[in-house]
């Protein structure tokens, strides 16, 4: 039941129905009670919404939830958001020293540990504790790639979500007959998200900047993943979008003088 709230989440999010996207996070809260995330994105609709009333109360429940399940940093960081919000909030200036008092006994207690490097834990799986992540691991694949080589290619069909373990990668696109780089890709960014939600062909090349190991999770691992976490799909979303701002903004930046110089009757030459 959750999951066909977050799809109708995500598909109201999409057409921008604020009031769909509000209804269906109300639904969530009555079945995920002690998720601080759907509490979270009820604030951010009201925002959207303009009541400031109404996201700060559903603030304040999600970070009620946070300080609860001991993430007291993420807490803190909600009771922020509240402030810019209403900096006078008792409430929240309160809940705020209380924390960082926390916060502070916690540091000077904490015994110190030692210096071992451990493996990054990749953003879109920051909700999850640490053996959830290494099983998702274990079930996946790492793959090697050397200097200039492909790891999907812009109209290729396919639903694997890639995570980059490290090295760099270029992203391409051709837009409107230009080849056009997108961005560059490095240690914890994902790509290969637009196929898995949207089902349609990549759309972007992502070529190897050097030596490169990534880490795909095929679609029934991730939905699976999702079942449980249903936050994980809240960040594939994010990416998604903010992805599409960028490449919007990178195809304008790209494509406007070719326009100009075509409008103006000026003839381009290929290099």
């Amino acid at each position: 039941m959750s999951k066909n709230y977050w799809e109708a989440y995500f598909n109201a999010i999409k057409k921008q129905d604020w009031e769909g996207a509000k209804n269906s996070l109300h639904h969530l809260s009555n079945v995920e009670r002690d998720n601080p995330q759907v509490h979270l994105k009820i604030g951010d609709i009201y925002q959207r919404m303009g009541d400031s009333l109404n996201a700060i109360a559903s603030y304040h429940h999600a970070a009620w939830i946070l300080t609860k399940q001991g993430f007291m940093q993420k807490a803190l960081a909600l009771y922020k958001v509240i402030l810019r919000l209403d900096p006078y909030n008792a409430e929240a200036i309160n809940r705020s020293k209380e924390l960082m008092v926390k916060l502070e006994s916690a540091k000077i207690s904490a015994a110190p540990k030692p210096l071992l490097r451990e493996e990054p834990i990749p953003s879109l799986f920051s909700s999850l504790q640490k053996d959830e992540i290494k099983k998702i691991i274990e079930k996946a694949e790492i793959k090697s790639f050397s200097d200039s080589e492909k790891v999907i290619e812009e109209g290729d069909s396919g639903d694997s979500l890639f995570i980059v373990k490290s090295g760099q990668a270029r992203v391409i696109s051709h837009i409107l007959g230009k080849k056009i780089e997108l961005a560059t890709l490095s240690e914890g960014d994902v790509f290969g998200e637009i196929a898995f939600l949207t089902g349609r062909p990549r759309t972007a090349s992502v070529i190897a900047k050097g030596p490169l190991v990534v880490i795909e999770i095929r679609r029934q691992l991730l939905e699976e993943v999702i079942e449980k976490n249903p936050d994980v799909l809240y960040k594939l979303e994010d990416f998604y979008q903010q992805r599409l701002q960028n490449t919007l903004k990178k195809t304008e930046s790209e494509i406007t003088p070719v326009r100009r110089n075509i409008s103006n009757g000026v003839k381009i030459k290929e290099v």
